[in-house]
């Protein structure tokens, strides 16, 4: 009972969401990532990152719009990293939804975290279904330094060791710590405290009665629990794990 005290009169940039989309921006009071998915949503993320103090851009071609990306995505993306980007994402792999051919993916997350390398820019990942390929990828390629982030884990608890030793972040959102959930809570206690981080993933993730910033909050709590530490503790470990991997430019 104390700790949930605290957290509500904890000042609101005690939290942190390490992933959302622009459309999820206007309830967001707290410092965050926000994060493209295609050429037609780039310009519209790095203008709204820019009104916003604490809002960082992140550009990246998600595999679910890599199927009708325009032909000179690559030359956008370029530009939108010279206009101002400060991370990669969304990029990634999936093996379920996306419609573009699997090879095709690999080739545009490959050339995507080759330009985040170049830069030692955080660069956010999209996963499912496609844990192996995605371990093969990274060691195969150059990665940033500061290691790579691995929004809304879904792999499984055994898999985390695997990205840990390549300086993986990995994050979760209340969807995926809500009961009955069995797997993202499995996995979310083998994570090293030092790589955890918590997001909303809004909008789609949200349900129609809570907003985002509360969502964020839950994703908290849970975390705590699941954990069995003090959410004050959570709370100053997360904006330490966010501000060394996001911040630390």
């Amino acid at each position: 009972m104390t700790t949930r005290k605290r957290m509500h009169s904890s000042p609101k940039n005690y939290y942190c969401d390490a992933h959302f989309h622009s459309s999820g921006s206007g309830s967001l009071e707290v410092p965050g990532i926000l994060n493209g998915t295609s050429p037609r949503d780039w310009a519209e993320v790095l203008r709204l990152a820019g009104n916003r103090p604490g809002i960082r851009p992140a550009i990246g071609l998600h595999p679910w719009q890599l199927d009708d990306a325009p032909h000179d995505w690559q030359g956008q993306f370029q530009a939108a990293l010279t206009s101002g980007a400060r991370a990669v994402g969304e990029i990634g792999l999936d093996k379920r939804f996306a419609k573009a051919p699997f090879d095709a993916q690999c080739e545009a997350f490959a050339w995507q975290l080759k330009q985040a390398a170049a830069r030692n820019l955080p660069v956010s990942i999209h996963c499912f279904k496609a844990t192996d390929p995605l371990l093969r990828l990274l060691h195969q390629n150059p990665i940033p330094t500061r290691g790579v982030h691995l929004h809304a884990y879904s792999g499984s608890a055994e898999e985390v060791a695997a990205f840990v030793e390549l300086g993986a972040y990995f994050s979760f959102h209340a969807g995926q710590l809500s009961p009955p959930a069995r797997k993202a809570p499995a996995a979310l206690r083998r994570i090293p405290p030092d790589r955890l981080l918590i997001e909303s993933d809004a909008p789609d993730t949200l349900p129609e009665s809570i907003n985002q910033r509360e969502y964020l909050k839950l994703g908290y709590e849970q975390a705590a629990d699941l954990c069995d530490i003090p959410l004050a503790q959570l709370i100053e470990t997360v904006m330490t794990n966010y501000q060394r991997y996001f911040l630390n430019d």
